[in-house]
């Protein structure tokens, strides 16, 4: 047999295998999805004016979701995401203080719950898709916005203990977004996902929306 015969040859069964293997391929309808998503959130500047600004760092992050499959293609559900990072900021000074500036240094923690819908293209085992979401984003700049405060409670182990309690700033956001990656499913009952999301906060209106880009790498279960 020739060379060029027998490349023929090993495609068309490499085809063939790839072909037996969709149609064997569970479909997704009507079954619910449970995905692990690790996330690396890049970092972000920003500018509010009168000389104030600041620059939060990338960040690894982790989350959640949960979903179901209406058909082979559209997917609804939501996602719980939380994330601490790094951050420097110039404080400007205004009023009678103005000219004066310092800097904070801090760590960022954000909260993310927010609903998905997610269109898979193809409904073979490797898809790509894209998706978007809207939801509330919880985020605390661990600046204090008070004096210390004296609580006490009950412990279970400890029995009646007190302590101190600094509040912080914080404060919940819409936000929203949208994104595209790709799907394979690896088995019966998991799949694997990368996707690349931009979410957008409509944050305070000294500094307006934002957005910050996010990777995910999803470890998804069917049942």
């Amino acid at each position: 047999m020739k060379l060029t015969s027998r490349i023929v040859l090993a495609l068309a069964l490499a085809v063939g295998a790839t072909t037996a293997a969709a149609q064997n391929s569970p479909p997704r309808g009507g079954k619910w999805e449970f995905t692990l998503q690790p996330q690396y959130t890049h970092g972000q500047s920003f500018d509010s004016g009168n000389g104030s600004s600041g620059t939060v760092n990338s960040a690894l992050g982790f989350g959640f979701g949960v979903g179901y499959n209406l058909n082979n293609h559209l997917n609804l559900g939501g996602d719980f995401f939380w994330n601490s990072a790094n951050y420097n900021a110039t404080v400007a000074g205004a009023g009678a203080n103005a000219g004066n500036s310092y800097n904070v240094n801090g760590v960022l923690a954000t909260d993310t719950i927010r609903f998905n819908a997610t269109w898979n293209f193809s409904a073979s085992d490797f898809t790509p898709f894209v998706m978007g979401g809207i939801g509330s984003t919880y985020v605390d700049s661990n600046i204090p916005n008070g004096p210390t405060t004296p609580v006490c409670w009950y412990d279970p182990w400890y029995g009646y203990y007190c302590g101190s309690y600094v509040p912080t700033k914080a404060a919940y956001f819409v936000s929203y977004s949208a994104g595209a990656g790709l799907r394979w499913e690896v088995d019966r009952n998991i799949f694997l996902r990368a996707v690349a999301i931009r979410q957008w906060i409509d944050g305070p209106s000294a500094v307006g929306t934002v957005f910050t880009d996010q990777y995910r790498f999803d470890v998804g279960f069917k049942f």
